[in-house]
């Protein structure tokens, strides 16, 4: 470790959705655990973590790793080190790129704790396999997804609503968020705009009727009732658009279907 003892020593974590689902051995807690008691049992210098914390390891767009790489390329990072080679990622390509090429070109030692794996010894047993580990990690992350999207498609076709978001007029039932009910307030308003359409109103007249009478936009009642919307808080809360009737009028759902694998 001579002339690396002034350099950071990079303890990466990471954890996605689908590993959390596998218990506390995989938590980002337990992965400091380890990775600080290893580093302080060898003795190595300035410990930092960097963290994802529901991040995919298909992946390297990720904060925690992208700001390491920062510090990797200015040359201030002695050392890496990880749980094991799949929580540095789960793209077998990319894995063997960053620990045979990019790591050493900036001088940087890498190790795996549970892998056994560490680039100090090129001849390792361990290191030989390694690229079969990352190609195996890689095959689990994909079986993984394959799994998830076979259980959404079964929700789906047995009628549960697979929508984050639930269309405005609607509310989750506090006992089972699966199913809807109805929100009196905003469902006045959308029964007001279908009969306005009746009348023979375009979405534009509709549009500037609310706004005339102040009728909160959908994104601005969510937000005044301290629920969770993906549009930014509108600078005119009461400024209707052409657009958000118009998704309306359009939507099923207010027909009483469920509406699943729409793209």
């Amino acid at each position: 470790m001579s002339g690396a003892t002034n350099k950071i020593t990079a303890l990466y974590c990471r954890l996605s959705q689908e590993d959390e689902r596998l218990g506390e051995s995989l938590s980002i807690e337990n992965q400091k655990d380890i990775l600080l008691d290893y580093a302080k049992k060898n003795h190595f210098s300035n410990p930092v973590f960097f963290v994802d914390d529901g991040y995919s390891g298909t992946n390297y767009d990720r904060p925690g790793f992208q700001s390491m790489l920062v510090e990797i390329e200015a040359g201030r990072v002695g050392i890496v080190i990880t749980k094991d080679l799949s929580r540095l990622g789960r793209n077998s390509a990319l894995t063997g790129l960053y620990t045979n090429f990019t790591f050493p070109q900036y001088g940087v030692r890498y190790i795996a704790i549970n892998d056994n794996y560490d680039t100090i010894d090129p001849n390792s047993v361990n290191n030989d396999f390694a690229g079969i580990k990352n190609w195996f990690n890689e095959f689990y992350a994909r079986d993984t997804s394959r799994k998830i999207r076979a259980v959404q498609k079964a929700k789906g076709e047995r009628g549960v609503p697979l929508t984050v978001n639930v269309p405005y007029g609607y509310v989750k039932d506090p006992e089972n968020p699966k199913h809807w009910l109805v929100d009196p307030e905003a469902a006045a308003i959308v029964k007001r705009i279908f009969s306005m359409c009746m009348e023979g109103r375009g979405p534009t007249q509709i549009a500037n009727q609310l706004w005339a009478d102040k009728v909160l936009t959908p994104t601005a009642y969510k937000l005044s009732h301290g629920r969770s919307t993906n549009a930014p808080a509108p600078e005119d809360p009461y400024r209707w658009d052409k657009r958000a009737v118009s998704l309306i009028l359009e939507r099923r759902e207010y027909t009483g279907c469920t509406v699943n694998f729409k793209t």
